[in-house]
């Protein structure tokens, strides 16, 4: 990510464990993506995808 990006996303993800990428409370990641056309309504878990979505794999934990 260029330094310049003044949306980019700086810090720890917050994943509950190294090979668990579902986010913990406190992450910078909820509500921090971009839709992406085609890209479904449902993230790995099941959970509906919200908009504005979180970045990652894990669409379950909001602001």
């Amino acid at each position: 990510m260029p330094a310049t990006d003044a949306g980019a996303v700086r810090g720890d993800p917050r994943f509950l464990a190294p090979y668990d990428v579902r986010l913990r409370a406190g992450s910078p990641a909820p509500g921090a993506g971009v839709p992406v056309p085609g890209g479904g309504d449902r993230d790995l878990y099941g959970n509906p995808v919200p908009d504005p979505p979180n970045l990652g794999a894990d669409q379950g934990r909001g602001k």
